[in-house]
């Protein structure tokens, strides 16, 4: 009996050992898990973020003073939470061959549902971004057709979203037809893990960027005076230095127009000479 009594406590025994080094090991395969997930969708967004970037950067590039708009207005529709997903954005560009052809580069951003994903507990729609580009040789006045797809985002971004701002930060209504009102362009996003067990956390990412518009306008020019006669009559106030930045009196543009340095610099009481 006491035979019997032994062989039971020890198989008991044996199976609450085996029971614990599974929980164990269950335990650290779903941390594994979670971190490989957390690093993949780490990864995914930091990608996805530089080429926005990089890409967004040259809206408007070699444009000329002036010129129209280098963007479309974006177009939104209502998503999950009443969120607004930007699900079309196009914007402009200009490049000169080798050759010396010059084309208008239109790149557009189309965004479109993938799926669903389980956050915080609640299932949400998943969405992909997809890349596309044409072109047309400036004075031919005819776009050729979009490529196909140049580029694509995670098929997992929870939302997309592009605002065009005024230098307060505040959303430019109709911007396209309010250009000179844009000063910056804000984007943001969310990457979903790919996948998910309970040790994932967090289960997605957000990121913000604001990238500055390249200034079109006149008000870009730098204007500096040819001579000391040039600053008369108040057209000083028109004016400004090497730098860009405006005079502060007549006296300081004579100063830098006579051969001087750092003209706005120099007005009463302010730093260096006065003329």
């Amino acid at each position: 009996m006491q035979f019997l009594y032994d062989n039971l406590t020890a198989t008991v025994i044996a199976l609450m050992t085996t029971l614990i080094l599974l929980s164990i090991q269950s335990r650290a395969t779903q941390n594994s898990v979670a971190e490989v997930s957390r690093n993949r969708m780490g990864e995914l967004t930091q990608t996805f973020a530089s080429w926005l970037e990089r890409d967004i950067e040259r809206m408007g590039e070699n444009f000329e003073n002036g010129e129209r708009a280098p963007f479309d207005n974006p177009v939104y529709t209502e998503g999950s939470g009443g969120t607004d997903i930007t699900t079309q954005f196009t914007f402009y560009r200009d490049s000169t061959t080798s050759s010396g052809d010059e084309y208008r580069i239109a790149t557009r951003y189309e965004v479109a549902q993938k799926g669903t994903r389980t956050v915080d507990g609640t299932s949400k729609p998943t969405y992909q971004l997809t890349r596309k580009k044409r072109r047309k040789e400036m004075g031919t006045g005819s776009w050729s057709s979009w490529s196909s797809v140049k580029g694509v985002s995670p098929s997992s971004l929870g939302y997309f979203q592009i605002d065009l701002l005024d230098k307060d930060a505040s959303p430019v209504s109709n911007p396209n037809g309010n250009a000179d009102q844009v000063h910056s362009v804000r984007v943001r996003f969310s990457v979903v893990s790919p996948f998910q067990n309970a040790q994932t956390f967090p289960q997605a990412t957000h990121v913000g960027s604001v990238l500055l518009v390249r200034d079109q306008s006149d008000a870009s020019v730098i204007s500096v005076p040819e001579n000391a006669k040039s600053c008369t009559g108040g057209n000083w106030k028109q004016l400004t230095d090497g730098t860009g930045t405006p005079f502060g009196c007549a006296a300081a543009c004579k100063y830098m127009a006579s051969g001087g340095s750092k003209g706005s610099d120099n007005c009463t009481g302010g730093k260096g000479r006065p003329w």
